[in-house]
């Protein structure tokens, strides 16, 4: 059986971009608590996340029997000095980098992603990382199985005589 987790984090997205160009708008009132106080915490950190007005918000529910309130004040300050740390380091890049969430292959490490990089930076910028069709998989698969062999590798020469424009 596999450990049930105890922190949760939970990202609601950013609801500017959403509300822009709609007639619906967020109500200036307060909604109360959200949960319960009665309600049995499935998490022993709960954190939740959404983007408002251009602000980021970030809401941590924590088990009382399982944290200390100033236990939660140190991790929310170092939380926000990392997210201010990041979003620092990003602002003072010249130009944007691929992370591994930003390309197709899921499941690829910054580690995989930079060596792409590497291999093809003299055929210019990598813009995009995209899994083998099945097609692809099963040429990899013979070409592997045996490298020797000329299936699936064929080669084409012409002579170009005139003007080429």
């Amino acid at each position: 059986a596999f450990a049930e987790p105890q922190v949760s984090f939970n990202y609601l997205g950013q609801f500017d971009q959403d509300l822009q160009n709609s007639d619906m708008r967020r109500s200036p009132y307060s909604i109360g608590s959200v949960v319960s106080d009665r309600t049995k915490m499935k998490y022993a950190l709960d954190v939740s996340g959404i983007v408002t007005n251009g602000v980021l918000e970030l809401d941590i529910r924590y088990n009382g029997k399982a944290f200390r309130k100033d236990t939660v004040h140190i991790l929310a300050n170092l939380l926000k000095s990392n997210l201010l740390e990041m979003i620092e380091h990003c602002v003072t890049q010249e130009r944007t980098e691929l992370t591994p969430s930003d390309v197709l292959l899921k499941g690829l490490t910054l580690e995989q992603l930079d060596t792409i990089k590497e291999q093809t930076k003299t055929v210019g910028e990598l813009e995009n990382v995209y899994p083998l069709t099945p097609m692809q998989k099963g040429m990899l698969f013979h070409s592997l199985m045996n490298a020797e062999t000329g299936v699936y590798f064929e080669q084409a020469t012409f002579d170009l005589e005139g003007h080429f424009e």
